[in-house]
């Protein structure tokens, strides 16, 4: 049996809960685009063989998988496209998510997404990588929180809503050092005090300009308070190197997005990648004019437009296979492609903070 598991990108937009005095942290605010994408083959095999760049990487993912659910790795695997790693657009998560839920499938164990980034070790501080790919659209979710065994439990999605068809995302990633990751992003964080104001100025933009914007397709609304939520995030990150803004690549990215007209602008994540807001009629026209600045700095840069993607990650089966393993999916007509879920759910009001 082989399955093609197929994802996009994530746009990390910044923390509501940078503190612990409520009892959770890391409340994420993120949303998802259609590209670039990492697609994963998984299919069954005598032995295990990886065919991807980083294969050790794609090979510790396999063996993470087969060990905790005991079976034997006898699987070929391929990574045909994948995100930019280190970048700030959530690479990590969704290759060992395609990778998990590939083999799942391969193997019919039945695992939620959820599920999948325990066994896989993601989501240790934010948790919109994980909804992304289930979910797809903008997601916030409620920080982590410990149980009564004092363990971390993976954040709660509490909002959720598709993104206007209209809207684009002009992605910048420039050549420049790579965003933290591993034991250096760990570290990071440990050393960053909380931040009570902060906090709450995020969550007024979240709930009072952020929400309302999208709800009622109100792009420059969303587009202030998306550059405001960042320019906060920016602020309190800046000690532990998040942001830059004496001239490196990506405070240049920055200020090239806002000169070409974005609408709203951002750092995702640790970045370098930068992001901009901006509508499906002015889209080619930003981003070629970002690519014309920072071609005056003298600085290489990637850009590309990107749209929401308001879906999970995509699971293609073969028809053939379909038939043999499932011969009832196949009641009504072929359905050799899904999603991973079809209905995310939407919390009106988030009242929580």
């Amino acid at each position: 049996m082989k399955v093609t598991v197929e994802t996009g990108c994530r746009l990390h937009l910044g923390f509501t809960n940078l503190s612990e005095d409520m009892g959770r942290r890391f409340g994420s605010i993120g949303l998802a685009v259609d590209q670039p994408v990492t697609v994963v083959d998984v299919e069954d095999n005598d032995i295990t063989q990886v065919v991807a760049r980083r294969s050790q990487r794609v090979g510790d993912l396999i063996n993470r998988f087969c060990e905790h659910y005991g079976i034997e790795p006898c699987v070929s695997v391929s990574v045909r496209e994948s995100i930019p790693e280190h970048v700030g657009l959530g690479s990590g998560t969704q290759l060992a998510l395609a990778v998990g839920l590939g083999l799942a499938k391969v193997a019919g164990i039945d695992a939620s997404v959820r599920d999948l980034a325990a066994v896989m070790a993601r989501g240790a501080r934010s948790g919109i990588g994980t909804s992304c790919f289930e979910w797809g659209g903008l997601i916030i979710d409620a920080g982590h929180r410990n149980d009564a065994r004092g363990l971390s439990v993976p954040p709660t999605l509490v909002w959720h809503h598709e993104i206007p068809d209209d809207w684009r995302f002009v992605v910048a990633i420039p050549d420049a050092i790579r965003g933290l990751s591993g034991h250096a992003e760990e570290a990071a964080f440990k050393a960053l005090p909380p931040s009570v104001r902060i906090s709450h100025e995020i969550c007024r933009l979240v709930q009072l300009r952020l929400m309302p914007a999208i709800v009622e397709h109100d792009i420059e609304s969303f587009g202030d308070a998306m550059t405001a939520i960042d320019e906060k995030t920016g602020s309190y990150f800046s000690s532990a190197g998040r942001r830059d803004d004496s001239g490196v690549p990506g405070a240049w990215g920055l200020e090239s997005m806002t000169a070409a007209g974005a609408l709203g602008v951002g750092q995702s994540s640790w970045g370098p990648a930068v992001y901009g807001l901006t509508t499906e009629t002015d889209a080619a026209r930003v981003a070629e004019k970002v690519r014309a600045r920072m071609r005056e700095r003298g600085v290489g840069c990637r850009v590309f437009v990107g749209r929401g993607r308001n879906e999970g990650a995509r699971v293609m089966v073969a028809v053939e296979d379909l038939i043999k393993s499932r011969p009832e999916s196949l009641a009504g007509g072929p359905w050799p492609c899904h999603t991973v879920s079809q209905a995310p759910p939407c919390v009106l009001p988030w009242s929580s903070l």
